[in-house]
């Protein structure tokens, strides 16, 4: 026992040396000293903290921030959203705005549409199609357009729902774009919220989850109210599966549009969406569009501090330092780290993604 006690006693003084000997002291940072020196060093940190890279640049996809629905039986709507739209994506929808008689014709004018889509369309665009063995039925139609970009399923509550229109991709969309489809699949259940590892997991054109509200509140027997605290497990639940399988989230719709307290609540609530971890919203009406857009882009206050943490970090992580202090506003210090970087490579990456000429910032910070 003694000599099992004195070789753990050997390990744990080996373990500590190394540590000691690897560690590097972690040191303050503030802007005005590493403008004049790169290398100039404040004081020390209590803690320690080993130096570690700085993580790479986030990708910059194509941004999908306002997903806009445009009826698949209004031939002037669609006519007007392929030529005009400032969307980020449109959704050519066959399935709630349709009537039930007016299902094939939507097919037809839907399909007539993606056909016209050319230089001036800046949307990307997908189609909602119905739900079950009606769904596949419009995919026979919409399959055959090279401009389409993806499929939205409604209510998928299992992954087979997802696999039913995988496979009908797979056997008969054209072999030229079928492998760049993307499929977006509606949460609408309780049943949906279940099996969403399962329904993020079906296949591999999956590319986004999306919370649709009022079919979640009818099934979930949720009172819908201004605060959207009835919702928040839902829509964190989305979030957080999107995330853990590299996909998107897109938030709820705004059903209110029109007058300045439709305009605001649609501002707190996509700014909420992204402070929840969405990527995007849906839209009911063009004049939602440039509101989702600029809140799900990010700031110039938080773009300029993104690039004063990845400066500041150049010229920290040159003396060996894994962490250092940002100063903030009022002359405090905020110990960024390692994930903070990331989080300051994901801002730049979204506001490039959504359109910023980030030149003109960083032009700015050498000035």
């Amino acid at each position: 026992m003694s000599r099992a006690l004195a070789r753990l006693g050997a390990s744990r003084g080996a373990l500590k040396a190394s540590l000691c000997t690897q560690a590097t002291p972690s040191l303050l940072v503030r802007p005005s000293a590493a403008r004049l020196n790169p290398t100039a060093l404040a004081r020390p940190c209590a803690r320690f903290y080993s130096a570690a890279p700085a993580p790479p640049p986030a990708a910059a996809p194509r941004a999908r921030r306002a997903l806009l629905y445009v009826p698949g039986s209004n031939v002037k709507m669609l006519k007007k959203a392929l030529s005009s739209s400032d969307a980020d994506a449109l959704i050519l929808d066959l399935e709630d705005s349709v009537a039930s008689n007016q299902k094939g014709a939507a097919r037809s004018n839907v399909y007539d549409a993606l056909q016209t889509a050319g230089p001036s369309t800046r949307s990307q665009l997908f189609v909602r199609i119905n739900s079950r063995e009606l769904g596949l039925d419009d995919l026979e139609i919409v399959l055959k357009s090279p401009h389409l970009d993806g499929i939205v399923i409604p209510k998928v509550d299992t992954p087979e729902d997802v696999r039913r229109v995988d496979r009908f991709i797979e056997e008969h969309g054209l072999e030229e774009t079928k492998d760049k489809l993307k499929i977006v699949a509606s949460v609408e259940s309780p049943l949906s919220l279940l099996n969403l590892k399962e329904i993020a997991t079906s296949s591999k054109r999956i590319d986004s989850l999306l919370f649709a509200a009022e079919d979640y509140c009818a099934s979930s027997n949720l009172v819908r109210t201004e605060s959207r605290l009835e919702m928040l497990f839902a829509r964190s639940s989305v979030v957080t599966h999107a995330k853990a399988f590299g996909l998107s989230a897109i938030d709820l719709v705004r059903t209110s549009y029109k007058g300045p307290e439709a305009l605001k609540g649609l501002q707190d609530e996509a700014e909420e969406g992204r402070r929840l971890g969405f990527d995007g919203k849906q839209a009911i009406h063009p004049a939602q569009v440039q509101t989702i857009q600029t809140a799900y882009t990010p700031s110039e206050k938080e773009i300029d501090r993104a690039l004063r943490m990845l400066a500041q970090y150049d010229a920290a992580s040159g003396g060996g330092a894994g962490a250092y202090g940002l100063e903030g506003e009022g002359g405090s210090l905020d110990m960024i780290d390692a994930p903070m970087l990331l989080q300051a490579n994901k801002v730049l990456a979204q506001a490039k993604a959504g359109g910023v000429d980030l030149e003109k910032f960083k032009e700015a910070h050498k000035e």
